[in-house]
């Protein structure tokens, strides 16, 4: 449901950076210890709000369940503190302004901090032909992880569950799940350790799941669609939308990508290298995601110790602070900042200049693609 909106350029100008407020989503999963000790939540617990959404405007596909209408939709922080306007409703004002395009106002990327307590089901996401073809939509799902933290849970090492192994058929897969044989469909992927700095990339139809113990910055296309045969989600039952979508079982299992390979194979086409893309006495700036990898999205990390500045090179995008505290300067206005803050970077900010406390300044640039 969009409200009525009114555009403030005054307000709300397109050459500073807008900071955008805390937007915890429901999802059938339980987390958010991780999430809330990270943003300094002083009773930090699990729940069913364990994701926060980071400048979107992206709906939550809840399937009737979760907090109602414009779930998802991150809005501004107004200058007291208080609830400014959803940014999607900001962008369709003034969508040039902020955009330096026409059109559509949704960003071309979404960023989430997620954090899970149980592990999610074995799931994949369409990729774009797939979402074309049965969503009708324009944007798959393909998306990274950038783990932050990890912890045990119930003794058990936080782990991720990534591809299939070599020799998987659909034919075993689909007799696995319609046999609810959790320990095979486990047994069909690789278990990977999650450790904090690790950097994935999760391909379109590509098989996975999250372990317990887990905290990430995941980011991905704008988009909220998941194909999963498992029917429970920890002990919360999955009715058939929250496991196909609109989908039929049927074609939901053609979305899995059946293709095995061994572990070297995939951790060498999942984990790609950051690339050096400036390297000065304050600071330095990496490409963790880039067109070497995919062409759906973007992700720049910023590793700050003293005064550092970066052009902002295309467009518009989000920044999230993942570390430390520190000053985000956009030319016109200083904006403090520390662990667990984001902000939406319009199209008129041409450069940011970082100043870090004396702990030091992290932050991850995520965008759409050229």
């Amino acid at each position: 449901m969009q409200e009525e909106f009114t555009p403030a350029l005054s307000e709300y100008p397109a050459n500073v950076l807008l900071r955008v407020m805390s937007c915890r989503v429901w999802r059938v999963h339980t987390g958010g210890a991780l999430l809330d000790r990270f943003v300094g939540n002083p009773t930090p617990r699990d729940h069913h709000l364990p994701e926060d959404w980071l400048a979107s405007t992206v709906e939550a596909r809840n399937d009737g369940q979760g907090q109602g209408p414009d779930e998802g939709l991150a809005r501004v922080q107004r200058a007291d503190g208080t609830p400014g306007p959803l940014l999607r409703d900001l962008l369709a004002a003034a969508p040039e302004a902020y955009l330096g395009r026409a059109g559509t106002p949704e960003l071309d990327v979404l960023c989430k901090f997620l954090d899970t307590d149980i592990r999610l089901p074995i799931q994949c996401h369409p990729d774009r032909a797939f979402a074309r073809a049965h969503y009708g939509s324009a944007h798959g799902k393909a998306e990274s992880w950038l783990v932050l933290d990890t912890c045990a849970v119930d003794g058990v090492a936080p782990y991720l569950l990534m591809g299939f192994r070599p020799g998987i058929r659909q034919a075993d897969f689909v007799a696995a799940a319609e046999a609810r044989d959790t320990a095979a469909l486990i047994a069909m992927l690789h278990t990977v350790p999650a450790r904090a700095g690790d950097v994935w990339f999760i391909p379109g139809r590509f098989p996975h799941a999250i372990g317990p113990g887990v905290f990430m910055l995941e980011v991905q296309e704008p988009s909220d669609w998941v194909v999963s045969p498992e029917t429970t989600c920890g002990d919360f039952p999955l009715t058939p939308a929250q496991q196909w979508g609109p989908l039929t079982p049927e074609v939901g299992y053609t979305c899995f990508d059946y293709t095995g390979e061994r572990v070297e194979a995939m951790r060498a086409r999942t984990s790609p290298p950051p690339t050096p893309l400036a390297d000065a006495p304050g600071g330095r700036m990496e490409e963790l995601i880039g067109p070497a990898t995919t062409d759906c999205f973007r992700v720049e990390r910023l590793t700050v110790s003293g005064t550092f500045t970066a052009p902002c090179r295309t467009g518009a995008h989000i920044e999230v602070v993942t570390a430390g505290a520190g000053q985000l300067h956009d030319g016109t206005r200083a904006h403090p900042a520390r662990r667990g803050d984001a902000f939406f970077v319009p199209h008129g900010v041409t450069a940011i200049s970082y100043t870090a406390d004396e702990g030091g300044l992290v932050t991850h640039r995520c965008r759409g693609a050229e």
